[in-house]
């Protein structure tokens, strides 16, 4: 591919790069060559796994087609470009292009060669993880003496160094064999009973009570000192938590100096504050009888969703790259944080659609703030996780599944499992830092039917978590498009009709429950429409029975070169065309049938069109539903034919609206620019950027709060 560095298999895995079509923004910039033959940093399904062979780069979909062959390089002399044409789609007119910067490329030759330099066996130290709870011995530790046996003496040096350390974020813990209520004045009396959490004060071993704190404080034992004057003690305490640190009071002149507990600014002591509520929620549970579910079903337990990342992010760069125990997907971020939003933007613009938002949590005890973040492609997540001070609440749980069960790639150890049974004791509200159980105890969340195309499926995970939705949305079934359209709505009409249902059962492309939809079944308060979707499938005839069926293949050609409303005839393709074309799962027997008894009618047809809305709005209007239409984006972008189509079905769609008495969105008073549209190089239809759907979300949501 290239005459002037060596073969790319020296540097193709080791280098990040630039993907995206030639003369337009990049997609990512950090798509990488996995040694275990996956694309990494960057997700697709046209671009999961790669070759090598004989120089020759070929980058394969998931279900194993060759999506591009990389044959040819431009070297600039700063840079060095790969160049491909798609494989798959010829109607797809664009080269794509993978860079890096040849200084890059040459770093990481220059350190694969052989160096003459003598080698070292020396391990660059790790950095000692820091410690974030200390658990004090009393007795000969924390004060001089013994407290049973008559008075103590304070050490105000041990008080000042527990202050400090809770200044730090650094928590406080005691384990002693004393009598509590003794210990428990004395330490008031010293001013410092309430810097401690979780004292655990009996005449009992110490192994077993510091396990108990550990657990009971949510950490893992790395993270945990214990420091007691009898050796016996810290040997048992190491014999039940084999991972626990252990010292000597020898350690406590320098202790603050210790490169483990610097710990992080904590002047307000906000995190002595959550961990007091926890040993409240603790001590309140074992009042109870230890019945967790019990337990949280009183404590009036509130998660709330929310976008404005880049407001937060601070808080969030801390969740990801700290955050262990309930971290499924283990992705972190670059530790300056001007990087890690780089690195943000690129995973959120990588992919059109991306899903991204936090999580607050609050319950009866207190406000826990910002606890969780996802980031998802598809429908897999790269980010999926939550802060510890959630641990044992159920809410990441609950918050996978209100996000629709995706795919998560846990990596390593997780302290959870998703799959558990349902969790119902948690609600959803607007903002917990303003809400408390009176604010929504006797209040019903709408539910919300959605239908429509990339611009629905996209608002949608603003809106489910705002209200509960049930969305009808595009999706691929072996490879054909299901769409939304009212059409698949009057057809349930023609089902009723046996020879209708006979001819169906004989078509290729027809999932289970194609034809429900709760437009019929009318469960929903309100029903949200967009109707992009009708530029996608051409429509054909039943020559037996008149039924208008529209069909779809992600593998066949869409548009004839009239536009988006002349579509390919697929009773003109022969089956061994068919298979030519890529399409897998269908018979001879199927495809000569459907060619033998359907007629090609071509694109979009008005009249019909209006007839499906009207069999639909009477349905909802006689129902008294609530209905919200969306525009489509007619004014913004350089697909003019396609602009010129969609500004077609809003002059059929918004008069009728009206006569309805049926709310509509107009979608370019929230698009403006093209700035505002996906960077996917499509450069119109509906895909936006993520900002506009949020706008449209509010949108939505302020017409529903407007009628209650």
């Amino acid at each position: 591919m290239s005459d002037s560095l060596a073969s790319p298999k020296t540097f193709l895995e080791d280098v990040e790069w630039t993907w995206g079509p030639l003369n337009l923004p990049p997609i990512t910039t950090s798509l990488r060559f996995g040694t275990n033959g996956l694309i990494k940093g960057y997700e697709h399904p046209n671009e999961h796994s790669w070759t090598l062979k004989d120089d020759i780069l070929e980058i394969h979909a998931t279900d194993g087609h060759c999506m591009w062959r990389f044959e040819q390089a431009i070297d600039s002399g700063d840079t060095l470009t790969f160049i491909s044409y798609p494989q798959q789609d010829p109607l797809w007119n664009v080269f794509f292009g993978l860079s890096a910067s040849k200084a890059d490329i040459n770093t990481v030759i220059e350190a694969k060669e052989p160096s003459s330099a003598p080698q070292t066996t020396e391990k660059k130290a790790e950095k000692p993880e820091g410690i974030r709870l200390v658990i004090w011995d009393l007795d000969d530790t924390f004060w001089k003496g013994t407290l049973s046996e008559g008075e103590i003496t304070p050490v105000q040096k041990t008080i000042d160094i527990v202050k400090t350390l809770n200044s730090r974020g650094i928590v406080n813990a005691i384990c002693s064999r004393n009598t509590f209520e003794d210990t428990k004045e004395r330490l008031e009396q010293l001013g410092v009973w309430d810097d401690f959490v979780f004292p655990r004060i009996a005449w009992a071993p110490k192994g077993p009570l510091i396990q108990d704190i550990i657990e009971k404080i949510q950490l893992r034992p790395e993270t945990v000192l214990f420091i007691d004057d009898n050796v016996t003690n810290l040997n048992e305490a190491k014999h039940f938590v084999p991972k626990l640190n252990v010292a000597e009071p020898d350690i406590i002149d320098a202790l603050l100096d210790d490169p483990r507990l610097i710990g992080k600014p904590d002047p307000d002591l906000s995190r002595l504050k959550r961990y007091q509520v926890l040993e409240t929620k603790q001590n309140d549970m074992s009042a109870s009888g230890g019945d967790n579910e019990a337990f949280l079903r009183k404590s009036d337990i509130r998660v709330s969703f929310h976008a404005d990342v880049d407001a937060e992010f601070p808080r969030i760069h801390d969740l990801v790259n700290r955050t262990n125990q309930l971290n499924f997907t283990k992705n972190r971020w670059p530790e300056d944080i001007e990087e890690a939003r780089l690195r943000f933007l690129e995973e959120v613009e990588a992919d059109f659609d991306t899903d991204v938002g936090y999580v607050k949590v609050a319950d009866a005890y207190g406000n826990y703030g910002i606890c969780g973040f996802y980031l998802s492609r598809k429908n897999e997540f790269l980010h999926f996780l939550f802060s510890c001070r959630t641990m044992n609440m159920g809410v990441e749980q609950f918050v996978w599944r209100k996000l629709g069960e995706r795919h998560v790639p846990i990596q390593g150890k997780v302290g959870s499992n998703l799959e558990t049974p349902v969790v119902d004791w948690i609600q959803v509200v607007d903002d917990v830092d303003k809400s408390s159980s009176d604010d929504h105890s006797s209040s019903k969340r709408l539910q919300v039917c959605i239908r429509g195309a990339c611009d629905m499926m996209m608002t949608s995970n603003f809106l489910r978590t705002k209200v509960d939705t049930l969305e009808e949305l595009n999706y691929a079934y072996e490879g054909w498009e299901i769409i939304a359209s009212p059409r698949f709505v009057s057809l349930c009409k023609d089902m009723k009709d046996e020879r209708n249902r006979e001819i169906v059962a004989r078509l290729p492309g027809i999932p289970p429950n194609r034809f429900e939809t709760d437009v019929l079944a009318e469960t929903s308060d309100v029903y949200v429409f967009s109707f992009s979707q009708e530029s996608f499938h051409g429509l054909y005839q039943s020559k037996t029975t008149g039924m208008i069926i529209p069909m779809g293949h992600f593998g066949l050609p869409y548009h004839l070169p009239g536009g988006p409303k002349d579509k390919f005839d697929y009773t003109a393709v022969t089956y061994d065309e068919l298979l030519k074309f890529g399409v897998e799962g269908v018979s001879e027997e199927q495809w000569d049938f459907f060619r033998d008894e359907f007629s090609f009618l071509g694109g979009f047809q008005k009249d019909l069109f209006l007839r499906d809305l009207r069999y639909m709005f009477n349905r909802l209007l006689n129902a008294q539903k609530r209905v919200i239409i969306i525009g489509l984006n007619q004014s913004v972008g350089r697909d003019h034919r396609l602009l010129e189509f969609f500004g077609e079905v809003n002059a059929l769609v918004r008069p009728l609206a009206t006569k309805y008495g049926f709310d509509y969105i107009n979608i370019n008073d929230v698009l403006k620019t093209e700035g505002d549209l996906a960077k996917d190089g499509m450069f119109g239809g509906a895909h936006f950027d993520r900002p506009v759907y949020k706008a449209l979300s509010d949108k939505i949501l302020n017409l529903l709060q407007s009628s209650h």
